[in-house]
């Protein structure tokens, strides 16, 4: 007996030991932009820092600290009167992801490498901006190549014509990036990063790893590629979230996907918009709509908790693409969401149009 219960409390300090497991880190102003804190770089105080699911804010010094699970990335989100670091195609930095044994081995597009010891220090460096309240974003649908040939069309027909564009704060695409293809993510990035703006992403059910058993195994190659697909980020009085909005396989019956979100995610919107000043514009990012399409495509539960959460706010705003036709609509006291006045979602347009259908041009367009 005695044998068993010196086993259950080994077990209990054991987990007790996993769950507290930590990471810290500062968030500072890269004044030299050489990814690495000097002495003379100070620690920004008031910097939202999360690891998907807990939000908590650096302290005067710039530092923080988080619970960490082995399968978290861990994300500043970008105060308005900084910059985030990004990469050669203009893609931003402003994650670690803590994968320590990588990602499930069995995927038929490659994930995430193992990143093995957690560092000392989970530091982000934040560059002065342009703290504007007025500003403009460049704003796509599915870019959605399939083919090296659609590759080029988004190229030439799309991004040729908005490429060095000035007076752009930033741009995103939302969702569907590639077509079933996440090893054409680097052809896609060379692409965007012509475009000579920070550029964000949204996950489609287009970018997923279709071989995941789980719903939290679909985004590996995303992850690898771009950081969390769950994420925000502010702009001038605007804070935008960015929603991985498929559950696949669909919890209903296993097969395809469905609009909604998991459980954690819900509470990192939740734990991240108590940190948002009530006279922000909130925007919400998604791909599948919130509207209902051809039946049941979005989780009524799900659709009914992103209202109420937003529903301390007075300005709210919503984006989203997927079913390449535009479409306006609103969401009132009646559907959850409790202000005088409507929340806007706009499905926008694509940029693969009718799936690069049509007459091809002279140019190539």
């Amino acid at each position: 007996m005695k044998r068993i219960q010196l086993l259950l409390i080994a077990l209990i300090f054991a987990g007790s030991a996993f769950a507290q497991q930590k990471v810290n880190g500062i968030a500072y102003e890269d004044l030299n932009a050489n990814g690495k804190k000097e002495r003379r770089e100070k620690g920004l105080p008031n910097v939202v820092v999360s690891n998907g699911l807990q939000v908590v804010q650096t302290d005067k010094n710039g530092k923080y600290e988080l619970p960490l699970a082995e399968d978290q990335t861990i994300f500043v989100i970008k105060p308005a009167s900084h910059e985030l670091p990004t990469d050669a195609n203009n893609i931003p930095q402003f994650y670690y992801i803590h994968k320590p044994n990588g990602s499930p081995a069995n995927l038929k597009y490659p994930g995430v490498a193992p990143t093995g010891k957690l560092p000392k220090s989970v530091d982000f460096g934040l560059r002065p901006g342009n703290d504007s309240k007025k500003f403009t974003a460049l704003i796509f649908g599915d870019p959605q190549p399939y083919t090296l040939e659609e590759i080029e069309h988004f190229k030439k027909g799309i991004v040729s014509e908005v490429e060095n564009i000035q007076d752009i704060a930033f741009g995103a695409a939302l969702g569907d990036l590639v077509g079933d293809r996440p090893d054409f993510f680097p052809i896609y990035k060379e692409a965007v990063g012509k475009i000579g703006v920070p550029w964000f992403q949204v996950m489609g059910n287009h970018d997923m790893n279709f071989d995941a058993g789980k719903d939290e195994y679909s985004d590996e190659s995303f992850t690898a590629n771009f950081g969390p697909a769950t994420y925000a980020f502010n702009y001038g009085d605007a804070h935008f979230v960015v929603l991985e909005d498929i559950l696949y396989p669909d919890p209903r019956d296993g097969q395809g996907y469905w609009g909604g979100l998991r459980p954690d995610q819900l509470q990192f919107l939740e734990n991240n918009l108590k940190l948002v000043p009530k006279d922000k514009l909130v925007v919400l990012l998604m791909h599948i709509p919130l509207f209902e399409e051809n039946g049941d495509s979005f989780r009524d539960a799900d659709r009914e908790k992103i209202l109420e959460l937003l529903s301390p706010f007075a300005k709210t705003f919503s984006m989203s693409a997927h079913t390449h036709y535009m479409k306006q609509t609103f969401f009132g006291k009646e559907d959850g969401y409790n202000q005088p006045k409507a929340h806007h979602h706009y499905n926008i347009g694509t940029p693969s149009g009718d799936w690069y259908s049509g007459k091809i041009l002279a140019d190539g367009t």
